[in-house]
């Protein structure tokens, strides 16, 4: 399953080097280098909850850097993949089967950030702005 999901990340960066738009600025390149600081710091550190803490910045803030295109450009994202990534921390979180910070970090953040960006996107599409429709898909 790991070597399934590297082999498609790396697809999609492909993918997008060769046929996405725009470019890097200087504060994107900032961001990815804070991004890579705290994958570094999720590799080098020993510690469980600084490790995940590492990790949770780092996606956070690729996840903020996706934002502004997102919410110009919603039809540009998979609605069902964040609603379902959110709903897979959901799962990942109740099977932790202890109340243990450093196991319930991530896939709380996860749950949380995906649900968010799942409700930008159906709202950036008029879905919440027609009434009280929730649904997802």
């Amino acid at each position: 399953m790991a070597a399934t999901q590297v082999v498609l990340t790396c697809l999609v960066f492909l993918l997008a080097i060769r046929l996405g738009t725009g470019g890097v600025s200087a504060r994107d390149s900032v961001l990815i280098a804070i991004a890579g600081a705290g994958v570094v710091g999720w590799l080098a550190v020993d510690e469980p909850m600084v490790a995940t803490a590492g990790v949770v910045a780092a996606d956070l803030i690729a996840a903020g850097m996706m934002v502004p295109k997102t919410w110009r450009d919603p039809g540009s994202e998979t609605l069902s993949t964040f609603a379902l990534a959110s709903l897979g921390g959901v799962l990942a979180a109740g099977s932790v089967g202890s109340l243990e910070p450093s196991l319930l970090l991530y896939p709380t953040y996860y749950c949380v950030v995906n649900g968010a960006l799942a409700l930008m996107i159906h709202y950036r599409r008029g879905g919440l702005r027609s009434g009280y429709r929730v649904a997802m898909a």
